[in-house]
């Protein structure tokens, strides 16, 4: 029976009914994942209606990021039950990026939180803080005030909370111990912490709840002795007793600004009622 070469599309025509170029069509005819219905004597090759279908699997199917090899296998032993495994197994991965996006919502929400509080902050001036309950990953640090050491124990840090699939957008801070800073003119950090938004891990500490007074600077940690007794005296001009530790935090680092000396701290420490 002799074809009806009218009945059938063009390549030129599927492929803009497709809203596609040939070039497409004639890879999915080289790969085996979809050929022409109708190769004439000439060569050209022609579509028929019911390919359309059968291209909008492919389509939806490549929007799942299926890689062509694993659509060609899948068409190949299409069955009602090996769709639904498909869309169960699609469905999870989907979950997946929806977590993902999630956080990456949330990191880029906090980051935008920290960049303009960076900005607007005043430098050099003591302001009071009520924070509410925070929570932390906390790690010791025991080492020496020595750049390679700490950077080495921040690495760790990091990787602690990565082991428990923890991944803050806050930067790693620093625990600075009150009693270092009496009697000398440097400082040590005695713990790293990272900042999680609940307190649904078992290793989570609970930074209670008050009244903080805080400083900016915008030097990078040149000024952080200096910046560490000006609180200290303020909580002693004041009637404050100190709390154990000063908090590090870095408000702008190297994803704004160019390095170590040009980040934005902030130093805190807890008041309470002398």
């Amino acid at each position: 029976m002799t074809t009806n070469l009218k009945d059938y599309f063009t390549t030129g025509e599927f492929a803009r009914l497709c809203n596609v170029k040939k070039q497409t069509l004639f890879h999915y005819d080289d790969i085996g994942i979809l050929s022409p219905e109708v190769v004439g004597e000439n060569g050209y090759r022609y579509y028929s209606y019911t390919q359309l279908e059968i291209f909008s699997t492919i389509s939806m199917l490549k929007e799942l990021d299926m890689p062509l090899a694993e659509i060609k296998d899948y068409l190949d032993h299409r069955s009602p039950q090996a769709f639904l495994e498909l869309l169960e197994q699609q469905k999870k991965e989907v979950d997946e990026k929806i977590k993902e996006l999630q956080w990456l919502k949330r990191f880029i929400h906090t980051k935008m939180g920290l960049t303009k509080a960076g900005l607007s902050i005043p430098v050099g001036k003591i302001l009071l803080e009520n924070r509410p309950e925070e929570y932390l990953i906390v790690t010791e640090y025991n080492g020496e005030d020595e750049d390679k050491a700490i950077t080495t124990a921040m690495t760790e840090h990091l990787n602690f909370c990565h082991s428990l699939d923890i991944y803050s957008p806050y930067a790693i801070g620093g625990m600075i111990p009150v009693e270092c800073l009496k009697n000398e003119n440097n400082y040590v950090y005695s713990h790293f912490y990272t900042k999680i938004s609940n307190a649904g891990f078992p290793e989570a500490v609970v930074r209670p709840a008050g009244v903080f007074a805080v400083c900016c600077d915008n030097q990078g940690y040149r000024n952080v002795v200096e910046i560490c007794q000006k609180l200290l005296n303020y909580a002693a001009e004041h009637g404050f007793s100190p709390g154990s530790h000063i908090y590090e935090d870095v408000l702008l680092d190297e994803m704004s600004v160019k390095g170590y000396d040009n980040y934005t701290l902030k130093l805190s420490l807890p008041l309470m009622d002398g």
